[in-house]
């Protein structure tokens, strides 16, 4: 993937699967107000991309991570965190 491809939240998290997803430059797509962000990482591991997120800090936007779809049963929904 082009590192500076801009792409729909929704639409990463069903393109990587059980992974986590980091996100820079998160803004609002202006015609469906959906999020959309670039992807700075994916990985398996979910500290990992917590950890990433807290090493970017600010200087590249507003960031969120989140889990990629996951048909897993479990209790609760996705775990996001945005800043």
């Amino acid at each position: 993937m082009d590192t500076q491809e801009r792409i729909w939240c929704g639409e990463a998290a069903m393109k990587y699967p059980k992974q986590w997803i980091v996100f820079v430059n998160i803004e609002n797509d202006g015609d469906t107000h959906k999020p959309m962000g670039v992807v700075h990482l994916v990985t398996p591991s979910r500290e990992e991309a917590y950890a990433e997120a807290r090493i970017i800090g600010k200087s590249r936007g507003k960031k969120a991570v989140i889990e990629g779809f996951n048909d897993t049963p479990q209790i609760g929904g996705l775990s996001i965190w945005s800043q």
